[in-house]
């Protein structure tokens, strides 16, 4: 049963960690749905939010449906705060119709995503305003591919993952794939464990290796055609330091990332970078630099500071520094010795890979 009809309310956004939605099992962590535009139909990716939390009432009674992480942060749970169980259920519809048929005796059956506010656009959009990159799926047959994370550099794959799930010695198991420093990854886990590991100079050649899912090419496993013509790579308005000039794609960044998000719609923007390209360091601090566009008295949203990040993700922030590696090793040294302004050490997760 559909609940546009019914009365919703987020009542918590929650928590998105990158070490749930970007990492081994994100998969699960990931709702998709079309949403058709006239004749296009485009995928959405909602995140499944940890702590996320909605109210619903039906037959006069609210509801209210809490996400949780069950099995080790491999999968997420739901609770239903009106059930005396305190169970936690593994869908967000089994979750709802149990605890309705405590209260009513009725078969009544509602839907999971439905429940989550997943087709209601106003909550859609609060779940996703500090999203930074948006996984997408690849189907090939029945294998269903999704790629979380996507990085290019003068029109090569810098940085790429991607998993799905496919039997191997008769038992489920997570496939991931990774490119890194021009080497191909594959790797398989049964329960978080991995259990074999292998790369080589190319798709085909680690996945000739692996001796598994020999129908297809690598390159057709790894989605290479499907990444390079696609309309995501196509339209992704990435721009490096030499670009900073090009009005046209800035500004095209500019109406992706920020145009709709801040209050000041006469911000001198550009400012920003301007500011940046002439200093003598490579590396810039957001909030102090942000400050010198806006009024003194200024606050800044939540909102309105991820949408200032996601603008930095495009033309490469943190640092515009052709080889990045000297300033990532400035700023670890800087924050071994908390000297970075505004982050503690002592409560702050900080993790700089090379």
């Amino acid at each position: 049963m559909s609940f546009k009809n019914q009365k919703i309310q987020l009542l918590s956004a929650g928590n998105l960690i990158p070490e749930l939605y970007y990492s081994l099992y994100a998969i699960n962590w990931w709702f998709f749905t079309n949403k058709k535009n006239h004749d296009d139909e485009k995928q959405i990716c909602i995140p499944i939010r940890l702590n996320m939390k909605v109210q619903i009432e039906l037959n006069k009674t609210k509801f209210i449906v809490r996400i949780v992480s069950t099995e080790d942060n491999i999968k997420p749970g739901y609770i239903c705060e009106s059930d005396n169980t305190s169970r936690i259920y593994l869908t967000a519809s089994e979750a709802i119709n149990e605890t309705y048929n405590q209260f009513f005796n009725t078969g009544t059956r509602y839907s999971g995503p439905s429940i989550l506010g997943f087709d209601n656009e106003n909550i859609i959009q609060e779940l996703l305003f500090d999203v930074l990159f948006y996984p997408f799926k690849i189907t090939i047959d029945k294998l269903s591919i999704l790629v979380i994370k996507l990085n290019f550099s003068n029109n090569n794959i810098v940085e790429y993952q991607s998993c799905f799930m496919y039997k191997y010695q008769g038992k489920q198991s997570l496939y991931v794939q990774k490119i890194k420093n021009k080497k191909y990854y594959i790797e398989i886990f049964q329960n978080k464990e991995k259990i074999i590991s292998c790369n080589d100079i190319s798709p085909s050649e680690v996945w000739k290796k692996m001796g598994i899912l020999r129908n297809y090419d690598g390159n057709t496993l790894f989605g290479m055609e499907h990444l390079i013509n696609s309309k995501k790579y196509k339209e992704l308005p990435i721009c490096s330091i030499n670009e900073w000039d090009n009005i046209k794609t800035m500004n095209r960044v500019f109406e992706q990332h920020l145009k709709k998000k801040i209050a000041i719609s006469s911000l001198n923007w550009m400012q920003f970078f301007i500011t940046w390209k002439k200093q003598k360091s490579n590396i810039i601090e957001l909030i102090t630099h942000l400050k010198s566009l806006y009024p003194s008295s200024y606050e800044f949203t939540d909102r309105e500071l991820c949408a200032w990040r996601k603008m930095m993700k495009s033309p490469k922030f943190w640092t515009y520094n052709v080889n990045f590696n000297n300033d990532n090793y400035i700023l670890s040294y800087l924050f071994d010795m908390n000297l970075l302004d505004g982050i503690d050490n002592k409560e702050t997760d900080l993790k700089i890979e090379n």
